[in-house]
């Protein structure tokens, strides 16, 4: 029937052909084959004004290239020993292929639908992609949910979906490639995928999802150490990988795009996992109860609302430098957080100590705050050459870089008291025959603070080794008093 033009519906039900069926090129009202058996169906430019219909049939090849559909392709329960070849298929309904079992390369590239079904469905293909939807363009959604592919994967690179994307319960294996490989893609609406299994990892580079991608309960395998690749990802919604998934190699979001919570709660990573969020912007990041956690949470560059974490949970290295967030949650201390921080293997950078400090004191915690940026200034000095150390050493204890002033204070108290003992078992000399009497105490006040005048300093002068004291006492108290005052003016002058 090449090239015919039947005005009435034709069906042909449980039909045995021992040839290939050719409808290339026809017009036809409308096609029924429910139950037949044929060697191939050769059917490419055909055009159909109402339904095709391939429910349960048995054939080889079948092919579709370019053909036109006004109502619907169905092939419910079809099983199909070839290839099925449809590139730039358009079905104005649906292709609606629940249950079928596909042994050759679905092709359905630059295809277009209202609707493509595939539940419970099982393809494979010894020669590359079981399923290959690159730039297909469906009105509504992709269902996959229970589908089963044993080898070749999903390829939907460029695909346009306006509603949802469902592989829930499906399980996808590619020996040699992705599982899913959908860099480009865009979905209207959720990507669904509970108790998906990916062997072969989830390729999602660039991908637009209008609302959000929900994969609890999933297990991804990486290919190429990549479980999930998704960077510049788009998403309108949450991402979650929680629920007891199974990640096996490295989660990539770099440069991601999440408006709602990125969640990894109760997730079991791999010990060479990683996950790599950097440059990346995220409403919240849940990392609660991972069992284990990755090896490697990448944050540098990253700009994250709140994030939820666990300390029995942490990564063994977290990389911090130039990541951004408002709320950390739950409200450690800042000697937990500190530890937190260490986690890193990269050189010194101040900037995560600003942030953690900057947290502390928007929350109203100042002595946290302070802790922190006496911390920052440890840190540092640790890679600092030996006499700025031993210097730092000295700064740090007695008056912790300026943030401790009750600590300079007691030291001011102190030096007071020891000079005063000092000088009362050694009194100087009077300056002038007509004087105010020695007082010891007020002597070395007026040595020790530059900014009161008590007339002692003036009118008595010290002598021999007690020069050494008066001068030094001085140096000290200017170097303390000054510290002491900056640290009152920022505990007055706090927001």
């Amino acid at each position: 029937m090449r090239y015919a033009s039947i005005d009435v519906p034709v069906t042909i039900a449980n039909c045995r052909f021992d040839q290939p069926v050719q409808l290339d090129g026809a017009t036809v009202r409308a096609m029924d084959f429910t139950g037949s058996q044929f060697p191939a169906l050769e059917a490419d430019g055909l055009r159909i004004d109402g339904d095709l219909t391939l429910h349960h049939v048995n054939t080889g090849l079948v092919s579709l290239f370019g053909a036109n559909v006004a109502g619907n392709l169905w092939l419910t329960g079809a099983h199909i020993d070839g290839p099925l070849r449809g590139p730039q298929l358009t079905v104005k309904g649906g292709i609606y292929a629940k249950s079928m079992n596909a042994r050759g390369r679905v092709n359905l590239w630059g295809a277009r639908a209202f609707t493509l079904e595939l539940d419970h469905a099982s393809l494979a293909s010894d020669d590359g992609l079981a399923l290959r939807t690159t730039g297909i363009q469906l009105e509504q959604n992709l269902e996959g949910s229970h589908l089963s592919i044993t080898d070749g994967g999903v390829d939907l690179f460029g695909a346009k979906i306006g509603g949802q994307l469902r592989f829930e319960h499906a399980a996808l294996r590619n020996a040699n490639g992705w599982a899913v490989h959908a860099p480009m893609l865009t979905v209207g609406g959720n990507i669904y995928g509970r108790g998906l299994t990916a062997d072969g990892g989830i390729d999602l580079a660039g991908a637009s999802i209008g609302a959000s991608i929900e994969l609890p309960a999933a297990t991804l395998t990486g290919q190429h150490r990549q479980a999930l690749s998704a960077p510049a990802i788009r998403i309108g919604g949450r991402m979650s990988l929680d629920d007891r998934s199974r990640i096996a190699g490295a989660v990539t979001l770099s440069r991601s795009e999440i408006n709602g919570t990125l969640s990894f709660a109760t997730v079991e990573f791999t010990e060479d996992s990683t996950v790599d969020l950097r440059h990346a912007v995220v409403g919240k990041l849940d990392m609660t109860a991972l069992s284990p956690p990755p090896a490697v949470l990448d944050l540098r560059n990253a700009a994250v609302g709140t994030i939820d974490d666990d300390p029995t949970a942490w990564p063994t290295h977290i990389r911090f430098a130039m990541c951004t967030y408002q709320t950390l949650h739950p409200m450690l201390p800042a000697t937990e957080r500190l530890t937190w921080l260490q986690r890193t293997a990269d050189p010194y950078h101040p900037q995560p100590y600003e942030e953690l400090a900057n947290h502390y004191r928007r929350i109203g915690h100042d002595d946290e705050a302070r802790t922190t940026a006496v911390a920052r200034h440890q840190r540092r000095r640790n890679g600092l050459p030996p006499i700025r150390r031993f210097w730092g050493y000295i700064e740090d204890a007695t008056i912790g870089y300026g943030y401790r002033a009750n600590r300079a204070l007691g030291w001011l108290t102190a030096l007071t008291a020891a000079v005063t003992v000092v000088f009362a078992a050694n009194p100087p000399q009077p300056a002038q025959p007509s004087g105010p009497p020695f007082q010891p105490v007020v002597y070395a006040l007026d040595l020790i603070l530059p900014v009161l005048d008590l007339r002692q300093e003036r009118a008595f002068v010290p002598v021999g080794a007690t020069q050494w004291v008066a001068w030094a006492s001085t140096l000290t108290g200017w170097l303390l008093a000054t510290t002491a005052i900056a640290g009152l003016t920022r505990r007055l002058t706090r927001p």
